[in-house]
Order: C-alpha cells, then structure tokens, then sequence
C-alpha cells in the first residue's frame, strides 16, 4: 500500500508544456459548460454550476498565466 507513494515520485515534477495546456484548456471548457448549463439549460437558474463554473475558469486563468511565465522563463535561458 505504501510503495505506490516511492514509485510515483515523478508524479510529482512539473507537467510538461504540453499536459498544461491541455490542462488548461479543459478548465476553460468545463467552466463555459457549467456557466452554460447554470444559467441558460435550466429553467431555474442553478448557482452551484455556475458557481463551480466560475471555478474552473479561475483555475484556468491561473494556469493560462504559469504557461506564459514558463514560456517566458525558457526563452531567458536561452539567450
């Protein structure tokens, strides 16, 4: 049981550009989807979609801004 915790040790190094963005782009989609459902599908407005919604778009935003930085930093060690 406690072997998997060593075995995963490269679990817990930064993604790579690449898992990131993917990353965040599924934050973008599933905050436009809660927003969407919360607010426009049902005839009653449901506030912990669009609140989550709000979430995920957050967290989208955050992660958007550490691939630029990560970007930005590549660039520097290069030169």
């Amino acid at each position: 049981m406690f072997n998997s915790v060593t075995k995963s040790k490269s679990l817990m190094n930064s993604p790579t550009h690449r898992k990131q963005s993917i990353i965040t782009i599924m934050f973008f989609i599933a905050g436009f989807w809660g927003i969407f459902m919360g607010l426009i599908v049902f005839t009653k407005p449901n506030f912990i979609l669009t609140a989550l919604g709000i979430v995920n778009i957050s967290l989208g935003i955050f992660l958007g801004f550490r691939v630029l930085k990560k970007d930005k930093q590549e660039l520097n060690k290069r030169k």
